[in-house]
């Protein structure tokens, strides 16, 4: 039986606080994302016109991210401005549309964070580099096909919910397989940068050992200490780097997997469209705040290739030559790569 018009419109009196709530909160915090992802590509851009359009990697990987969050957080407010005008989701042919690319930037956007992590810690940890080719299309390959796999597997369960568009009501495979990869991909990302740390806090206190063996040296007295100096404020900022980049991904994350996991139980209780929303769209807030954080308001200048150099030149003329200095080198992931 179908229901009567205004029976079917989310605004309804009974309803109409739950719907400004879920309507307003996501309406706003899309806002907000959406000027962070303009943020991020004024300033990525300014820093490739510095540059002499030439960017390292990290720059380009919160452009990038920004890319994924502003397609995500589009699809959502076309998604929920249909709600927010006519109280009511978009009708079955255009609803599935949209849900197919919510879906589809959600996990390009999750794909993106762990294939990063990944290509990090093999760089850093195992010294496997691994070659982006033009225009980083390798790792855009990567992604995007993760993203296509996700995408087949979940292909059925496509649609209508109350207030937008994405798993259709009443489904609960399309919860177990976000939730279950959400998981898996916090558990890899926690490996690889924790790794990546590990790894450099370990190459800082060896070169600390290289410095203090040779103090009586006041050649290797002069230059270790600079050296040891200028990576342990490297360290500092790795660490600090790092870090926003586990932090972010669990604040925009876990909202999401709570609500899919909430989904299970309640489905479709106010709350979990809450988690839902402010998961969605703190990545494009998260990633302005971490590039503020990282970058602050203006572009600042910090050598990291500094620490490389001066960290060979103590493993060349140290007395424990029997340790290989490519074993504890460090390889940034700030390189600037043409």
């Amino acid at each position: 039986m179908i229901k009567p018009e205004a029976d079917s419109r989310l605004d309804r009196p009974d309803n109409i606080n739950n719907f400004h709530l879920i309507v307003d909160l996501s309406m706003m915090l899309t806002a907000l994302s959406l000027v962070g992802c303009v943020y991020v590509f004024y300033r990525v851009y300014k820093l490739w016109i510095l540059s002499k359009k030439k960017l390292a990697m990290t720059y380009r990987l919160p452009f990038y991210t920004a890319c994924t969050d502003f397609l995500l957080n589009g699809n959502f407010f076309l998604n929920m401005i249909h709600t927010a005008i006519y109280a009511r989701v978009w009708d079955d042919i255009p609803c599935k549309i949209i849900a197919v690319f919510n879906w589809a930037f959600l996990t390009i956007n999750v794909c993106l964070y762990v294939v990063i992590a990944v290509i990090t810690y093999l760089r850093i940890c195992r010294g496997i580099h691994f070659n982006y080719g033009k225009y980083d299309y390798k790792l855009w390959l990567i992604v995007i096909v993760g993203s296509l796999i996700i995408q087949l597997i979940n292909l059925q369960n496509y649609g209508k919910r109350e207030y937008w568009c994405a798993a259709k009501s009443g489904q609960f495979y399309s919860a177990i397989i976000l939730f279950s990869i959400i998981a898996i991909i916090l558990i890899i990302i926690l490996f690889c940068y924790l790794s990546v740390l590990k790894k450099i806090h370990k190459t800082i206190n060896f070169l600390k050992l290289l410095s203090s063996s040779n103090q009586n040296d006041r050649r290797y007295s002069r230059n270790g200490n600079t050296s040891v100096e200028r990576c342990t404020e490297f360290e500092r900022k790795a660490t600090k780097k790092i870090l926003s980049y586990i932090a972010v991904f669990i604040l925009q994350w876990t909202p999401i997997s709570i609500s899919q996991g909430a989904r299970l139980v309640l489905d479709d209780a106010i709350w979990v469209y809450v988690m839902g929303s402010i998961g969605r769209s703190f990545g494009g807030i998260g990633n302005m705040i971490q590039f503020i954080i990282n970058e602050g308001f203006i572009s600042r200048n910090y050598d990291t290739a500094s620490c490389n150099e001066n960290g060979n030149e103590l493993f060349e003329n140290s007395r424990l030559s029997s340790i290989r200095s490519n074993e504890h080198e460090i390889i940034t992931i700030s390189e600037v790569e043409n």
